[in-house]
């Protein structure tokens, strides 16, 4: 998956897009184990920032992926709760800032991809 085509695909989210995201969010964070899996998946992000010297390339494609869900929900035409919104955003920001990274961070990113479903794989 390319940054370019993961902002994409945010730009053209739903207001169910996003919902369902939430949803899927919320099902990856069930359990202690996956809190565990979470966190191994931001450090190994981090470590792969500063192994390539990117943390500047990764700000802005968080930004970039924030930008894009708050787009997509201010244009959807179902009222999506702010709590609902930010919770995609923050995720969002976090699978560009993997995608960014580089092959280091490529564990990151298969954890979080799933998360995506649909958007992630017509963002290849």
């Amino acid at each position: 998956m390319q940054l370019e085509g993961f902002v994409t695909a945010l730009h053209l989210l739903s207001g169910d897009d996003i919902r369902a995201v939430a949803c899927a969010i919320d099902e990856q964070h069930q359990t202690v184990a996956d809190e565990v899996a979470a966190w191994e998946a931001v450090m190994c992000i981090d470590d792969a920032l500063r192994e390539t010297s990117r943390t500047r390339v990764a700000a802005r494609a968080a930004h970039e992926a924030v930008q894009a869900v708050r787009a997509a929900a201010e244009a959807s035409k179902v009222a999506i709760p702010d709590a609902v919104v930010i919770r995609v955003a923050r995720e969002a920001a976090l699978l560009a800032r993997a995608l960014v990274a580089g092959t280091s961070a490529d564990p990151a990113v298969a954890h979080l991809s799933r998360i995506w479903g649909n958007i992630s794989s017509a963002a290849a």
